[in-house]
């Protein structure tokens, strides 16, 4: 039996997780990771606690649980994966099956065989098109290089005001990294609302928190330019005039699914830019799967396809698409709820499923109710909590929950995941009711 070669273009998580899994259900396939950056396997959603010095190492980022840096050499040595890092995937011959690449160091070029190919392209951020924008200071939040960009200037203690441009997950996240810095921190974001995957007033329950704490948040107001002296970031223009000073800003507005090596040979693309795939993450190729930030995947409550870049989903995306590359189409990865939770100072956010809003927009009928309570009795400590359930009118089935304030609201948000589409008649008691007394 011929040895079976996998290549794996893409170094971040989904691309390593299905090198690795690949690796387990073979132990004599020929296993290449391809990566454009000098990095590998990074906690993407680590960068804002690593800006704001919640931890000083960097490595953590990107080592093992046994703190081990998963480099090429970490590939190799534990798990026969070869790494090509600083190389980028120039093009795909679908007919001879290679992929060129070029080590963007050297510019050296090289083909890469592959019986069975796994694209994990991830995704780029989306920079607003205003005058500014290649000004220094400026930078998203979305490579390692952006992080340690951030940190070095958290460290120098040069920055006196910052703008973050975009309230969103890594927006927010980014605020009170900054902040807890010193720095004078103001969230611009074009929406009536922060965090869009909320509803307007769970979003506010949190906008008003980051107020109290010394935040700046501008809504419904987006950036017009960037304003800069001698090449360099001195201020930001709101479209009503304003002028925000600041030394930096960090654009968080959103990412874009990297589909274009994909598109370029000729491979199926979703209607939001992502790769088309199918339940078992195969693209239109039968050679070629696609996991990650760079595919749309079904949303299970609406059935319609979605870009959800979240690292939960690469994950088990990665160990899906491996599992088939290497034995067949075997397991399925059905698709997402879209669950998320994130810590903003004190208090936490999260959902999972739909909101009240994006229920409307998919045309169900939604019936709502809200629900402030402690986390657990209040002799073992009970916080706080503001909980909002969405369910189908008709049908009477859970199609999200919302929760945020100082409580755990972590757990809520995972019974609730694990609920949805259940009658609320049997989770509410669970899910709102649990640990009361």
């Amino acid at each position: 039996m011929s040895t079976k070669r996998i290549v794996v273009i893409g170094g971040s998580a989904a691309g390593p997780k299905a090198a690795a899994k690949a690796r387990r259900m073979d132990q004599h396939a020929e296993i290449t990771i391809v990566q454009k950056g000098p990095d590998l396997s990074m906690a993407s959603c680590g960068y804002p606690y690593y800006v704001g010095g919640t931890f000083d190492d960097r490595n953590q980022l990107i080592c093992t649980p046994t703190g081990v840096v998963r480099d090429p050499m970490f590939f190799m040595n534990a798990k026969g994966i070869t790494a090509l890092t600083n190389t980028a995937a120039t093009a795909l011959d679908r007919q001879n099956r290679t992929v060129s690449c070029r080590n963007v160091e050297t510019g050296e070029e090289q083909s890469l065989a592959y019986d069975k190919l796994i694209l994990a392209t991830g995704a780029t951020p989306l920079m607003p098109p205003v005058p500014g924008i290649d000004l220094e200071g400026i930078t998203s939040l979305q490579s390692m290089r952006d992080a340690d960009y951030l940190r070095k200037m958290r460290d120098e203690k040069r920055i006196r005001n910052a703008v973050v441009v975009g309230g969103g997950l890594i927006g927010v996240e980014t605020c009170e990294a900054l902040h807890l810095a010193g720095i004078d921190i103001t969230v611009v974001e074009m929406l009536p609302q922060i965090l869009m995957f909320l509803d307007w007033e769970m979003a506010r329950l949190l906008e008003n928190h980051m107020k109290d704490k010394g935040a700046h948040v501008v809504t419904e107001n987006p950036v017009s330019a960037f304003l800069g002296e001698n090449g360099k970031l001195v201020g930001v223009k709101l479209r009503n005039g304003t002028e925000l000073p600041c030394e930096l800003a960090v654009v968080a507005t959103g990412v874009r699914p990297n589909s274009g090596l994909a598109r370029e040979a000729g491979l199926a693309v979703g209607d939001r830019g992502g790769i088309s795939v199918d339940q078992f993450m195969q693209t239109s190729d039968p050679d070629i799967y696609a996991v990650g930030d760079c595919v749309e995947i079904p949303n299970l409550i609406t059935g319609k396809k979605v870009h959800a870049p979240y690292g939960d989903l690469a994950n088990l995306e990665g160990r899906v698409a491996a599992q088939n590359a290497v034995q067949g189409n075997r397991v399925v990865f059905p698709g997402t709820i879209q669950t998320g939770v994130c810590k903003v100072f004190d208090y936490s956010a999260g959902a999972t499923g739909l909101s009240e809003r994006s229920a409307g927009e998919a045309g169900l009928d939604p019936v709502c109710v809200v629900s402030a309570a402690p986390d657990k009795p209040g002799f073992m400590g009970g916080k706080l909590l503001v909980m909002k359930m969405v369910a189908e009118r008709k049908t009477g089935r859970l199609l999200g929950v919302q929760c945020v304030g100082p409580g755990d609201v972590s757990k809520r948000i995972a019974t609730a995941a694990m609920a949805s589409g259940m009658p609320v008649r049997s989770v509410s008691a669970r899910i709102i009711s649990k640990d009361r007394r």
